[in-house]
C-alpha cells in the first residue's frame, strides 16, 4: 500500500516555498493546540510522555488533515497513496514499535536491544518517513525538523513582517515547540558525531561531513550570440535583493533589441510568487500587449475549521497584488458551480469541498505600492523578442506557479519537462501537536485551473519537450535555429 519515497527530497525543496504562504490553525473537535499551549494542558517534560500521549499526537494530527487538508483523493489518484490508510498503518507502527521497526533498524545495524526509546524524537522520525514520505510535498504537506523552524520563525512571529498572526505567533512560539525543537538540533549534531547508525535510523539520511556546498548565484546571465540569443538563469524566487534587481536591471537593459530571451528554471524550487510576477513578467511585458487573467479557483474542506481557514485567506489575500478575490466572502460549493464553468472538477473530491472563491492572478493587479513593499523600484524594460522558459520536474511551488502562468498568459513558449507541483493560493495551515510540539503545515485550499482541474494532479506541460538525447538547452537552440515558435 506504501510507495516508494517519490518526494523525500522535497524537504529542501519547502524550506524556500513555505516562506510566501500564510496561515495556521488546528482541529475541530479537539481544544486547539494554542489553547492547550496556553492554557498548561499539554505535557511539557519528556518523562512525562507516554504510548497514550504519542497516539493521542497522531490522532490530533488525523483528525486536522481530515478538517483541512483537501488533497486525499489527489494523493490516490497520483501517487496511489491512501491517506487514511497510511494513517492506520502508521499509527500500528508507533503502538508496536520496537517491533514494528526492528527490520528497518536491523538493516542499519542496529539489534532490537540497541534501539533508541520511543520519545519525542523517534515520534518525529515515524510520522516524518513512515507516513509523510509517501506524499511529501504534495499540496506543501510537511513536518518541519529544526532547520525549518529555525528559518520560517523570524518570518511569522515578527511585527510588522506580511507573515505576522496571531496563530503564526503562537505556533512558532509556545513553548512545546521551542522545545522539541532545540532538543532536536542537540540531538542531531550529537548523534551525527558519536551515532551514526542511529542518526540514520532518526533522520534517515547520512550524517553530514561537515562540509558545505557553496551557493548557487541568484541569477546568472549570458549572451550566447551577439544581439539575438541571450540566456537568464534564475536559481530561486526565495529572495530578491538589491543586488539581484541591480543585475536584473542592467541585463534587461543590455539585452533591448534581441531577437530571444532564454529564461531557465530548471531545478527553481519555489519562494515567492511576486518576484516573478514583478521582476520578471511585468517588468518584460511588451507595450501594447494585453495582459490577460489567469483565473484561479480556490476550494475548502466541509468543516467548520475548513470555512475558516478560508475565510482568512480571503482577508489576507485581498491586501496583496498575487490572487485578488473576485468577492468580499466565500462562496457555497453550489453557488460556485452555478456561476463558473468548471468542466473537469473531480466530482468525488467535491463531496468533501463545501466553500470557495475566483481568484484574479493578472499582472496588471500589481501597482506601484506593492512593488515598494519589498523596497525596490519599478523596473519596466518590454521585451518585443521571443520569450523562451526552460522547465523541468524539479520546478516547485512558485517556480510551477510561474510556468503555469508563463504559459497560461502567453508570455513565454515553454520548454522542457513538465512540471513539478505544490500549488497553492495563499493556502498554507500551521500545527503545533499538543504533547510534542511538532509543527506541521500542508495546503488547506484546493486549487483548479478555468476547467475545474486540480492543479496539484495536473502539473504543467510544456510547449515543446526535450527532443531525443537533447536537454531543454540544446532543444530550445535547435528550435529557434528552426524557426519552430
Amino acid at each position: 500500500m506504501k510507495k516508494s519515497n517519490h518526494n523525500i527530497t522535497m524537504i529542501g525543496i519547502l524550506l524556500m516555498t513555505l516562506l510566501f504562504f500564510i496561515a495556521c490553525g488546528n482541529a475541530d473537535e479537539k481544544p486547539t493546540t494554542n489553547e492547550q499551549l496556553a492554557s498548561g494542558e499539554a505535557l511539557t517534560s519528556e518523562e512525562q510522555l507516554t504510548i497514550e500521549d504519542f497516539i493521542s499526537d497522531f490522532d490530533y494530527l488525523m483528525q486536522a488533515m481530515e478538517d483541512t487538508y483537501p488533497y486525499f483523493g489527489v494523493a490516490e489518484r497520483r501517487l496511489g497513496v491512501d491517506i487514511k490508510a497510511l494513517g492506520r498503518e502508521t499509527r500500528d507502527i508507533i503502538e508496536n514499535y520496537p517491533y514494528s521497526l526492528e527490520a528497518r533498524a536491523n538493516e542499519m545495524g542496529i539489534s532490537l536491544a540497541d534501539m533508541p526509546d520511543l520519545d519525542k524524537h523517534v515520534f518525529w522520525s515515524i510520522i516524518r518517513h513512515e507516513f509523510f514520505s509517501d506524499f511529501l510535498g504534495l499540496g506543501h504537506a510537511i513536518p518541519f525538523d529544526y532547520r525549518q523552524y529555525h528559518l520560517l520563525k523570524p518570518s511569522y512571529t515578527r511585527l510588522g513582517s506580511s507573515y505576522y498572526t496571531e496563530n503564526n505567533h503562537d505556533v512558532f512560539t509556545n513553548p512545546v515547540s521551542l522545545r522539541f525543537y532545540q532538543e532536536q538540533e542537540a540531538l542531531f549534531n550529537s548523534l551525527a558525531e558519536n551515532q551514526a547508525n542511529i542518526f540514520q535510523f532518526i533522520f534517515r539520511q547520512e550524517a553530514p561531513t561537515g562540509g558545505s556546498r557553496s551557493p548557487r548565484p541568484m541569477v546568472e546571465t549570458e549572451i550566447i550570440e551577439e544581439d539575438r540569443i541571450a540566456y537568464l538563469k534564475i536559481a530561486n524566487f526565495a529572495n530578491f535583493g538589491l543586488n539581484t534587481m541591480v543585475e536584473l536591471s542592467r541585463f534587461y537593459s543590455d539585452i533591448q533589441g534581441y531577437e530571444h530571451l532564454i529564461i531557465d528554471i530548471r531545478d527553481n524550487e519555489g519562494g515567492n510568487v511576486d518576484f516573478w510576477r514583478m521582476f520578471i513578467m511585468k517588468a518584460l511585458w511588451p507595450e501594447g500587449k494585453n495582459m490577460p487573467d489567469m483565473p484561479l479557483y480556490a476550494f475548502y474542506r466541509d468543516s467548520e475549521f475548513g470555512k475558516t481557514f478560508g475565510e482568512d485567506n480571503l482577508q489576507t489575500a485581498a491586501k496583496y497584488s498575487t490572487y485578488i478575490p473576485e468577492t468580499e466572502y466565500l462562496l457555497t460549493v453550489s453557488e460556485m458551480m452555478a456561476l463558473y464553468n468548471l468542466p473537469h472538477i473531480n466530482q468525488e473530491d467535491v463531496e468533501d469541498l463545501a466553500y470557495g472563491v475566483r481568484f484574479s492572478t493578472s499582472i496588471s493587479n500589481i501597482e506601484d505600492r506593492h512593488i515598494r513593499q519589498f523596497g525596490f523600484q519599478e523596473i519596466s524594460y518590454p521585451f518585443d523578442g521571443d520569450i523562451w522558459l526552460l522547465t523541468n520536474k524539479n520546478n516547485f511551488s512558485s517556480a510551477s506557479l510561474f510556468a503555469r502562468h508563463a504559459k497560461e498568459m502567453e508570455f513565454a513558449t515553454l520548454v522542457g519537462d513538465e512540471t513539478g507541483g505544490a500549488y497553492t493560493a495563499n493556502g498554507g495551515g500551521h500545527f503545533a501537536l499538543p504533547n510534542t510540539g511538532i509543527i506541521f503545515r500542508w495546503d488547506i485550499d484546493y486549487l483548479t485551473d478555468r476547467y475545474g482541474q486540480a492543479l496539484n494532479e495536473f502539473t504543467t506541460t510544456p510547449h515543446h519537450f526535450n527532443r531525443f538525447g537533447m536537454d531543454a538547452m540544446e532543444t530550445v537552440l535547435q528550435l529557434i535555429e528552426e524557426g519552430s515558435f
